[in-house]
């Protein structure tokens, strides 16, 4: 007579956790806003910096009297029939200054940077989904 001996199951090895599609689009849009983002505000303070070395504390904006806000020094006259106003072609061409070759390489340190962000955002929005599914397993098991 022979003796049955049962056969234990071998638990099986959970899979190593891979990046899914959806981290991966998150990722590509939580990077994006946060580099729009970047790179507006870079612009904004480019464009103050700017500003404050060629016109030193005169204002950034000026309120005519008709109620138009213009982006222009005052000394610069508007065109009566509406067409570009001859004061931002005026002097000659100028060399890149330290101050724009400053910007660029703070905007190409801001694509990895959003990137990188942008991913880490994205597990934090996944990582509830994350818990439900190990405990959905759980439960299974």
């Amino acid at each position: 007579m022979a003796i049955r001996v049962p056969v234990r199951a071998v638990p099986e090895r959970p899979a190593p956790p891979r990046p899914t599609v959806t981290r991966l689009r998150l990722t590509c849009v939580y990077g994006g806003v946060f580099l729009l983002a970047g790179t507006a505000l870079l612009v904004v303070v480019f464009l103050l910096a700017r500003q404050a070395v060629d016109r030193g504390s005169e204002p950034v904006f000026e309120l005519r009297a008709e109620g138009a806000l213009v982006l222009a020094p005052a000394d610069c006259p508007v065109p009566a029939g509406g067409g570009p106003s001859p004061c931002p072609a005026a002097g000659p061409p100028r060399p890149r200054d330290p101050l724009t070759s400053s910007a660029l390489i703070a905007l190409a340190a801001l694509g990895p940077l959003s990137v990188a962000a942008g991913y880490v955002t994205a597990g934090y929005a996944l990582s509830p989904f994350r818990r439900i599914a190990h405990t959905a397993q759980q439960a299974g098991r």
